[in-house]
């Protein structure tokens, strides 16, 4: 037994009951390892004290009688104030965690304390990390949160509420965090709280869910005049936003969200394809957008809006011309025609029993007497000459042509005689 029990055991000994339950005042007393703790007594008896004496667990501090015991491992490291019976203990560590009691011995009685001493390290590097790095919608995630120091409790939040139980679960000491199937809603600023009776210290991570392509979409026109310009745009929900790839009935041409061309060709027409891929998710999406390249006639050119509105007028002007001088034809060709008539001997009018306008023409080679006599015409070798007659349009009076004897009682004057060996031709012609 050593010196210090020893000196204990006979204070002890030498009083009475104890008494004084509450010298020390309640714990736990919190520090930081490399700290200084004080242990201050509470009301203490009246000094000069017979003896005092420190102890943590089983194991002696320090004997204050004559005089002043320390054990090794505290030499260096304590004050003792024998006035008071307190203690101050400085360098500490993590094995200084523990309950401290004192005994003080007066004349007459015994004075006893005890509390808690916590030693801890502070928290810092906070931080949390995914597995995988880069999380994909649909997969499952963890996120840690995890920090140097001593640490006594985490707490997790979402954007600066606390999380609802249902989107995740909690496990080891709520240090891990997982995601069973990650949803996009899931995306977010997640924050982990750890903290110590000594400090406290947050850690965040954003979340990104990376997802798709999906609903590739391209945007322009259909159909392009000759040499005007194509221009494509192509869009797809990503994230990270996608990669895109052009491609013309089958044949890689560009690479970019927006594809254009200038001055367009007949072999710019064709299928459209704009593939959209994702790094990350190592997905793709694709769409097909048609295009016409319209080309003109030879020495013509696109035509504008308002140079189209223009043809349209014209077109609609000429149309309407035409109608009308159609119209005009058909009433013309509607009108009964008359055939042109020989008037002999002062002009008979024969349009009678006529319905046409074309023109006739006769040999007229005999002429017929009233004495039913026939008198010969020119020579029968000589060429026949032709006249223009013309007709008369007003509608017929008969059915049959007048007769020759009507015709002179109506004029009122006798035919013509033809003169010897000379032929007369009783009718009034135009020769042509």
């Amino acid at each position: 037994m050593d010196k210090l029990t020893l000196l204990f055991i006979v204070s002890v000994s030498f009083t009475g009951l104890t008494n004084g339950v509450g010298l020390l005042p309640d714990g736990p007393l919190n520090k930081a390892v490399g700290g200084t703790v004080m242990f201050t007594t509470v009301n203490p008896p009246e000094s000069p004290f017979v003896s005092v004496s420190w102890r943590f667990g089983d194991k002696v501090v320090i004997v204050s009688n004559i005089v002043n015991t320390t054990s090794p491992g505290y030499e260096g490291r304590i004050t003792f104030f024998p006035s008071t019976g307190s203690l101050e203990l400085r360098s500490l560590s993590l094995s200084d965690s523990g309950e401290y009691t004192v005994r003080i011995t007066a004349v007459t009685e015994e004075f006893d304390g005890r509390t808690t001493l916590g030693v801890y390290e502070r928290i810092s590097n906070p931080s949390i990390t995914s597995s995988p790095k880069e999380p994909i919608e649909g997969n499952s995630v963890i996120l840690t949160c995890d920090a140097a120091g001593s640490v006594f409790t985490r707490k997790w939040m979402k954007d600066g509420s606390d999380l609802t139980q249902a989107d995740f679960i909690l496990h080891d000491n709520n240090r891990v965090l997982s995601f069973q199937r990650l949803k996009k809603t899931d995306k977010g600023e997640y924050s982990c709280k750890i903290s110590n009776p000594i400090n406290s210290m947050e850690a965040k991570h954003d979340l990104v869910v990376n997802y798709g392509p999906e609903n590739a979409q391209i945007k322009g026109e259909q159909n392009i005049s000759l040499g005007h310009t194509i221009t494509l745009t192509c869009n797809a929900e990503s994230e990270p936003p996608a990669n895109y790839t052009w491609l013309l009935n089958g044949t890689e041409i560009h690479n970019s969200p927006e594809y254009t061309k200038k001055n367009a060709e007949p072999s710019d027409s064709g299928n459209y394809t704009c593939q959209a891929k994702n790094i990350i998710t190592g997905r793709s999406s694709s769409s097909v957008h048609g295009v016409t390249v319209t080309v003109f006639p030879e020495g013509s050119s696109g035509c504008s809006d308002g140079c189209i509105a223009g043809i349209v007028i014209a077109c609609l002007v000429i149309v309407g011309a035409a109608a009308v001088a159609g119209y005009f034809i058909y009433k013309k060709k509607k009108r009964p025609k008359t055939s042109s008539n020989q008037t002999v001997g002062g002009g008979q009018d024969n349009t009678a029993y006529t319905g046409n306008k074309e023109l006739n023409y006769v040999d007229i080679a005999v002429f017929h007497r009233r004495d039913g006599g026939a008198v010969q015409l020119g020579s029968q070798n000589e060429t026949s000459e032709y006249a223009q007659v013309r007709g008369n349009n007003n509608p017929p009076s008969t059915s049959s042509p007048p007769t020759y004897d009507a015709y002179i009682q109506r004029t009122k004057r006798p035919a013509p005689q033809p003169a010897a060996n000379v032929a007369e031709l009783y009718a009034q012609v135009r020769k042509t």
